[in-house]
Order: C-alpha cells, then sequence, then structure tokens
C-alpha cells in the first residue's frame, strides 16, 4: 500500500511539473503580445495626431516631430528608437501626407521565444494649407 501512495505522489510532482512549464509560457506570452499590442495602440494614435498636425501646418515641420516624440514619450515608447517618415515634406490645399512610424517591440517567452517585432504605424491626412 505505501508503494501505491509514493507512486501517486511522484506521479503528482510529474503532472505539476509538466503543468508549470505549460501555464509559464502561456501566461508570459500572454503579457509580452499585450504590452506589445499596447505599445502599438499608442504608436498608432501618436502617428494619427501627428499626420492631422502636419496637415495642419503644411507638412514636416520640428513643432510634428515635438509632438510626435511627446506623444510616443507620454505612452511610454521611446522616441529615440523609432523611425519616423513624413511624405512628402510640405504640401498644400487637400494633397496628401503619409507618415509611417515603426519601433520594434522585444518578445520574451521563457524556454520558447526571444524576439523582436517590428511595430509599423502609417497615418495619411489631406493638407489643410492653401498655398
Amino acid at each position: 500500500m505505501r508503494d501505491l501512495l509514493r507512486d501517486e505522489r511522484g506521479m503528482a510532482a510529474i503532472e505539476t511539473v509538466l503543468t508549470v512549464t505549460i501555464l509559464v509560457p502561456l501566461l508570459f506570452g500572454i503579457v509580452a503580445f499585450g504590452d506589445a499590442f499596447q505599445r502599438w495602440l499608442a504608436q498608432d494614435a501618436a502617428t494619427v495626431q501627428a499626420a492631422r498636425f502636419a496637415a495642419e501646418v503644411g507638412g514636416d515641420t520640428p513643432e510634428v516631430r515635438m509632438l510626435l516624440a511627446d506623444s510616443l514619450r507620454g505612452s511610454g515608447v521611446d522616441p529615440e528608437r523609432v523611425t519616423v517618415e513624413i511624405v512628402p515634406t510640405q504640401v498644400g490645399w487637400r494633397e496628401p501626407l503619409r507618415i509611417t512610424v515603426v519601433s520594434n517591440a522585444r518578445l520574451d517567452i521563457p524556454f520558447v521565444l526571444h524576439a523582436t517585432i517590428p511595430l509599423r504605424s502609417t497615418a495619411v491626412a489631406r493638407g489643410e494649407v492653401n498655398r
């Protein structure tokens, strides 16, 4: 009878180890992807706000880049590690203006994955300056 109890205790330990090795990466994966998704949403909102402002002032100006950097910084994204492209640099009335922002998010999931994924946001606005 004692042998059966020892076997069951060993079985419980094995089940616990297998469960932990599956659930811990799953939990860290949910947290890592949630953080990356939150960063992408914040970056996307900052990109849209910067595109609207750039359309109002007529293109790529230091004020537009400062607004974008402040918006990114406020949402936890380091503006120094972000690539910004504003095309074209000057726009007139109803001309399209495109802002693309690219940053990298690090995914660290124990036992499974250690990778960097690019987060890309693009916004298009029409110029509001009559030149």
